[in-house]
């Protein structure tokens, strides 16, 4: 045997296999959900187990769409984590500068708060943000979580985007007023463009934590009409019994947008990544 030959078995039996056995521990979980939410109701249960769908069957979807009121707690979800998502990204962008291009008294400080903060468990604050709340009139309203998840997320985003603002050099910024641009029109136009994979990520950080939030939302709301798709899917589980395909296809309705904006944004959320972890 060569040993170009044993150069390939190894890698085989080393990497090859070891890949291939997590990706199926790490994908069967997704398929097995999938499939589930595709078959009717009295076979989910029966033995012996099927590992494909027969017949294949979209009742469940429909049925949670027109009847489990999915429509409405999928519009809630959308309309609190866009709305959060984009306040929050803004607001770290220009934090983020803040931190990255001025000095001033306190800055390490100010740095060292934001990385506190991130240590604390979201339960902590449930109970002040629900005082907080109840005085301002705006318990059992979407605005709760907008507020909430804004506040929360922008720590972290802040610090993530402060990395690659000091990233971009400040002669382009400079350049740029002297042309005429104000400080505002070379973020737009200067940092903005070049920072973009950061902003991805900072952004896609944001949408997928206040997408899935599940805590806050089940603290602040008590009205049906406001539920967010976690909660929704919480309502799957009944005292004695679950509704296993209605579970499943609640969950995969769950992950459609998730994996739908990430197979859009995957170039910049690697580049933005891989981008950040370089200028540390």
């Amino acid at each position: 045997m060569s040993n170009k030959t044993k150069k390939r078995l190894i890698r085989i039996f080393n990497v090859n296999i070891p890949l291939v056995v997590l990706f199926i521990i790490t994908i069967f979980p997704l398929y097995w959900t999938i499939v589930t939410s595709l078959k009717p109701e009295n076979q989910i249960m029966k033995l012996p187990l099927k590992y494909w769908p027969s017949p294949i069957t979209f009742d469940n979807y429909k049925y949670i769409w027109n009847n489990m009121g999915f429509d409405v707690y999928f519009w809630n979800s959308v309309m609190v984590t866009v709305i959060s998502t984009v306040v929050c990204t803004v607001v770290s962008l220009f934090g983020g500068y803040a931190i990255a291009r001025y000095p001033y008294k306190g800055k390490k400080l100010t740095y060292l708060i934001l990385l506190v903060s991130q240590m604390f468990p979201g339960v902590v604050l449930m109970i002040p943000l629900f005082e907080i709340f109840k005085n301002m009139g705006i318990v059992n309203s979407p605005y709760s979580l907008i507020l909430t998840y804004t506040t929360v997320r922008i720590p972290f985003c802040m610090i993530m985007i402060s990395g690659f603002v000091a990233g971009v050099s400040p002669a382009l910024e400079e350049a740029a007023q002297i042309d005429g641009c104000s400080v505002l029109g070379a973020i737009t136009k200067i940092v903005v463009p070049t920072i973009a994979p950061g902003l991805v990520a900072a952004g896609a950080f944001a949408f997928v934590s206040s997408w899935n939030e599940y805590v806050y939302a089940f603290c602040f709301l008590s009205s049906e009409r406001y539920f967010t798709l976690p909660i929704g899917l919480k309502l799957m589980k009944g005292e004695f019994s679950v509704a296993y395909g209605s579970l499943a296809a609640g969950c995969v309705m769950a992950l459609i947008p998730v994996i739908l904006l990430f197979a859009y944004i995957q170039k910049y959320l690697v580049s933005g990544l891989s981008a950040g972890a370089v200028k540390g």
